[in-house]
């Protein structure tokens, strides 16, 4: 009747309906044919909107991703142009989701509160939470917990005035969850807890939730809670044949054993896990198993084991941190490609106006617009002459800089090499023909105990000098490779330590951004930290040596104190006090060596980002 009519408008509607009745049998292929014919007879109304995303909804449901996109923003870009209904409303929530999985969460956001303001005009507190609950998780991805919090107290609000309990109980999850990555631990307990008593025995949510309470049980020591969750998490995992969630159980169980010196409990868990932990899709799981066999292996003294292990988990981790990486550079290139195409249509834009702005001005005075022209011309090629002046200004002081940068490396390296030819030569020919002598003497000794005494502590003498310069001769970035920059820094400093009979206190942890700058950066610290620490030793007579840190108006500081002689400020700068000033120029930055009450006091700070000549 309607076609008989041409009444295209109620044919697009029934044709709607009629795809909407197979969308909900799951035909989805019939769907889509239904919603395609309604699209030909109207593409332009709130009705075209509908057609559009439930096509975006037949693509995800068919796992054609990368199709859902164009259809659901060619439906955002038809509710735009009307008043707001419940089916923008629904596009709004779905386009926030879809921008939220593609981690573009600036436009998920942005989707998302307007959905939340439309469905705040039809008292839809279903959605409200449901709105709340996805504008939480992507605060929670984003570390913004406090704004996460804020959400999931709303959800939680429009579900307990609905009585979802379902709802109820993943809330109660999720604002655990946020407090457990806040540290409040007592909070993460306490809803925990609660949202335990709303999820249903065979929710898979459930048991992924008990996990997580044994896991915060765990992180505070208390263990035979931790152990009671866990067990509790892996025997509705098995009811619900949730493997995954089963493995997580087992692995969390296993560190609690080896974390309580439990070795045959962690083994038996261990053997059951074997089996499975490395033929599962979940990579986390796997290498979470890796972790404990390596920690268990090393526990029992096992050290090959312990080392096969962590072999493993190496390369495993290396795996998924490439993946994680292609993940977010595909995600930028999303974003680029999304910002490209805004760029152009404001391009298309302001073409149009300026062609208005043309149309508006074309009957001026053509003699103004020469004169106009001439003037403007002229400014361009004034800025551009200017710029390109300044331009190659700029390049000459900064190549100038650079061969400046590149002497003042070349020369502390020659210097670096000369010092350490000459502690070889000291060392070896030295101390090694003072050895030979002793030992000698040894036959002709009547005081033969005390004579090999002294020439112990020679012997430890020369193995503290080969240590030194060995620690000069060691790439820095082999060292790195291996661990984090400042557990290099306090390995040294406990050897120092050990053998230099100076005792060292840091005031505080050392800042956790050395981890993250640069090798050369890591580099020259370790160099001046090195000159420091022989200058000490050398010299110095001291008995305590402090070390205090701090970052202000990015720039780190550092000051070295310790309770010596004091050097003298009118002495001869030395080789170790000449390195130490070129390390802090090469590293863009200042130092300071002086003498004070307590002893000796250097201070070197330089700029976080990276040298010139990185």
């Amino acid at each position: 009747m309607a076609l008989d009519n041409n009444s295209h408008a109620q044919v697009a509607i029934l044709y709607k309906k009629i795809g909407v009745y197979y969308h909900r049998k799951q035909q989805y292929s019939i769907a889509e044919i239904n919603y395609r014919r309604g699209l030909k007879r109207d593409s332009i109304s709130t009705v075209a909107g509908d057609l559009y995303f439930n096509i975006s909804l037949i693509k995800k449901a068919v796992g054609q991703n990368d199709s859902i996109m164009p259809y659901l923003e060619t439906s955002l870009g038809l509710f735009n142009n009307y008043e707001i209904n419940k089916g923008a409303c629904n596009a709004y929530l779905s386009a926030g989701i879809n921008y939220k999985e593609r981690q573009l969460y600036e436009k998920g956001i942005k989707y998302l509160i307007k959905s939340y303001k439309g469905f705040q005009i039809f008292n839809n507190k279903k959605k409200l939470a449901d709105v709340c609950s996805i504008i939480g998780n992507v605060q929670n991805h984003l570390k913004n917990y406090n704004q996460a919090l804020y959400y999931y107290q709303k959800a939680l609000k429009y579900q307990k005035e609905t009585n979802h309990i379902q709802g109820l109980g993943r809330t109660y999850v999720n604002i655990a969850n946020t407090s457990d990555n806040l540290k409040k631990y007592d909070s993460a307990i306490f809803y925990y807890k609660r949202g335990l008593k709303f999820l249903e025995s065979k929710n898979k949510s459930k048991a992924t939730a008990m996990y997580n309470l044994a896991d915060t049980y765990l992180t505070i020591g208390k263990t035979k809670l931790a152990e009671n969750y866990f067990k509790g998490s892996i025997r509705l995992s098995k009811t619900l044949t949730d493997t995954i969630s089963f493995l997580y159980g087992y692995n969390g169980i296993i560190s609690l054993y080896l974390k309580e010196e439990a070795l045959k409990k962690a083994e038996m868990y261990l053997d059951s896990l074997s089996p499975l932990a490395q033929s599962v899709s979940d990579k986390v799981v796997t290498l979470n198993y890796y972790e404990n066999q390596s920690e268990f292996y090393n526990k029992v003294k096992n050290y090959k084991g312990a080392y096969k292990y962590q072999l493993h988990y190496n390369n495993l981790y290396k795996e998924i941190y490439n993946k994680e990486q292609a993940e977010i550079i595909q995600n930028l290139e999303i974003q680029f490609d999304n910002t490209n195409k805004e760029n152009e249509i404001l391009k298309l834009t302001l073409a149009n106006k300026n062609n208005e702005l043309r149309l508006v001005e074309k009957n001026r005075d053509i003699e103004n617009k020469n004169r106009l022209l001439i003037i403007l011309v002229f400014v361009v090629v004034s800025l551009m002459v200017l710029y390109y002046a300044l331009r190659q200004k700029q390049k000459s002081i900064a190549q100038h800089l650079k061969i400046e940068k590149l002497e003042a490396i070349y020369n502390g390296q020659e210097i670096i090499k000369k010092r350490i030819a000459r502690d070889l030569h000291d060392i070896i020919t030295t101390n090694f023909d003072g050895l030979r002598l002793k030992i000698l003497a040894l036959k002709r000794s009547k005081h033969i105990n005390s004579s090999i005494d002294i020439i112990t502590k020679d012997i430890k003498n020369v193995n503290q000098q080969i240590r030194v310069v060995s620690h000069r001769l060691y790439p820095l970035e082999i060292q790195v490779g291996k661990q984090k920059f400042t557990d290099i820094i306090k390995s040294r400093l406990s050897e120092f330590q050990l053998y230099g009979n100076v005792y060292v206190e840091l005031e505080v942890p050392l800042p956790k951004e050395l981890d993250t700058t640069s090798l050369i950066i890591q580099n020259n610290f370790y160099g001046i930290l090195l000159e420091v620490l022989n200058n000490i030793e050398k010299h110095s007579h001291a008995t305590k040596l402090t070390l205090n840190s701090f970052i202000e108006n990015k720039r780190m500081h550092f000051i070295f104190l310790d309770n010596g002689i004091g050097i003298e400020q009118n002495s001869k700068e030395g080789i170790g006090i000449l390195n130490i000033k070129q390390r802090c120029e090469i590293l863009e930055g200042s130092c300071s060596i002086k003498k004070v009450e307590s002893g000796t006091e250097v201070y070197v700070n330089f700029p976080l980002k990276k040298p010139y000549n990185d």
